[in-house]
C-alpha cells in the first residue's frame, strides 16, 4: 500500500507497563510516529493521550475499540497481535520500527516479540525494542559500530543462533578477539564502552540481539 512511507512506527504490544517517560522520550524525537497499537496495547495509547493510525485486534482483550481505525484478526490464528501489527506497519511501507510495551510480562510473549527483531530484518527493516532500562536491536552479524546513548551503561551480546563464530569487540572495557560465543558459554554480557569511544562489534557468522542497558 505504501501509505506510510518514510515513516518511522511506534508499535504499543500489550504487555504491563506503568513508566511512560521513555516513550514521551521516544515521541520528543520522532513528533511524526505513526502510532500502530496491538489489540490490548490500546490502553497504553491512551494513558499517553494518543490516537492511534491503526490498531490489530482479535477482540480477545478490548470488547469495545471506538474512535480506531482497527485491523480485525480471527482469535484462532497462528501469529500474535504484535507480529501481525509488524508485518501491517512494514506492508504499508514502513522500514524503521520501534516497539514498546512488550516485555516484562508473560515469558512466552517477551520472547516473541524479541524474536521480531529477526522477522523485521527478514523484510527489509530495522526494528528496535524499547522498555524503560534496555534498547534491543538484531546485530545481523559482519561489523557494526555504535555510541552508547546518554543514560546507557552496558551492552550485551545474546547470541540468536547456537553458535557465533569471530566475535571481536573493540574500545570496550573487556576486549574480545576472533572468539566463539555460545549460549553456554556467554561470555559477552555486561560490557561497558571504554570512555568517549565508539564501540565496534563484529560477528563473522551467526546473529544475536544487541542489548543496551541500564540499572533501574
Amino acid at each position: 500500500m505504501g501509505d506510510y512511507q518514510g515513516r518511522h512506527a511506534l508499535i504499543f504490544a500489550a504487555g504491563p507497563e506503568s513508566d511512560y517517560g521513555y516513550i514521551r522520550a521516544f515521541l520528543d524525537a520522532h513528533p511524526g510516529a505513526l502510532i500502530a497499537c496491538a489489540d490490548g496495547g490500546l490502553r497504553h495509547v491512551r494513558a499517553l493521550g494518543l490516537h492511534p493510525d491503526f490498531m490489530i485486534s482479535d477482540c480477545d482483550s478490548l470488547p469495545e475499540v471506538e474512535g480506531a481505525t482497527v485491523i480485525r484478526l480471527k482469535p484462532e490464528k497462528d501469529d500474535t497481535d504484535t507480529q501481525g501489527c509488524l508485518r501491517e506497519v512494514f506492508r504499508r511501507g514502513c522500514t524503521e520500527a520501534t516497539l514498546v510495551c512488550a516485555t516484562g510480562g508473560r515469558l512466552d510473549h517477551e520472547l516473541a516479540n524479541l524474536s521480531l527483531v529477526e522477522e523485521a530484518h527478514a523484510r527489509g527493516g530495522h526494528l528496535t525494542v524499547l522498555d524503560r532500562q534496555n534498547r534491543i536491536v538484531l546485530h545481523e552479524g559482519g561489523r557494526k559500530k555504535f555510541i552508547m546513548p546518554t543514560g546507557y551503561r552496558y551492552f550485551s551480546l545474546v547470541p540468536l543462533d547456537a553458535r557465533l563464530t569471530g566475535v571481536t569487540i573493540e574500545h570496550a572495557k573487556y576486549p574480545l578477539q576472533d572468539a566463539t560465543v555460545t549460549r553456554s558459554g556467554m561470555v559477552t554480557i555486561s560490557n561497558e564502552a571504554a570512555a568517549g569511544a565508539t564501540v565496534v562489534v563484529t560477528i563473522g557468522s551467526g546473529r544475536a540481539l544487541l542489548i543496551l542497558s541500564r540499572d533501574a
